[in-house]
């Protein structure tokens, strides 16, 4: 059974991302995976304060929502982090976690080393652009720069011409791709 906690980081509850995001869920959960999910927009997260703390302490200066983020990423085997994307990048409340994250890795000799070992990654991007590929190096980059925290790319899922908050609820085959998704990382 897997452990997978999810991050909605769009303002828009039951909107395209939560859509995808939930149809993964529905078809890890038919495993009974452990599965839990957040809504960055509800959360507390405060941007990082450049103070360094957590390079020598390995915990964030900031006490706010981001402790339950740590602990649940900790404990999770998956972690998904779905985004619609603005202005050519994450959302806002997507960025505030992301750029939060370091605490999730020690330095050793130099080297970043992740805390709660390797979680698997699954980036979900919704765009109103027509093609996957326009956005592609950027969430490459993304993926990549989490790697030294432990979260390793899995997969990216990426939902074309969303133009408004239901585009991909009418899409069956971008929703049976999620599901499928969802019913793959539930057996591992």
């Amino acid at each position: 059974m897997s452990k997978i906690v999810a991050f909605v980081g769009s303002p828009r509850k039951n909107g395209n991302v939560d859509t995808i995001i939930e149809k993964i869920l529905d078809g890890a959960n038919s495993s009974n995976s452990n599965i839990k999910k957040f809504y960055l927009n509800d959360m507390n997260i405060k941007g990082c304060q450049g103070c360094l703390y957590c390079r020598n302490v390995h915990d964030c200066a900031v006490k706010d929502d981001m402790q339950t983020i740590y602990k649940e990423i900790k404990d999770a085997d998956y972690v998904i982090i779905g985004s619609p994307v603005y202005i050519c990048q994450v959302s806002a409340q997507t960025k505030l976690m992301l750029d939060r994250l370091y605490p999730l890795t020690t330095i050793d000799k130099g080297k970043h080393i992740p805390r709660f070992g390797k979680k698997k990654l699954i980036m979900v991007y919704t765009q109103a652009a027509p093609f996957s590929f326009l956005f592609k190096k950027y969430f490459r980059y993304t993926s990549k720069h989490l790697k030294g925290m432990g979260l390793e790319h899995y997969k990216t899922f990426i939902a074309t011409k969303a133009f408004d908050k239901n585009s991909t609820k009418s899409n069956k085959k971008l929703l049976d791709r999620a599901y499928k998704l969802g019913l793959s990382i539930s057996n591992k």
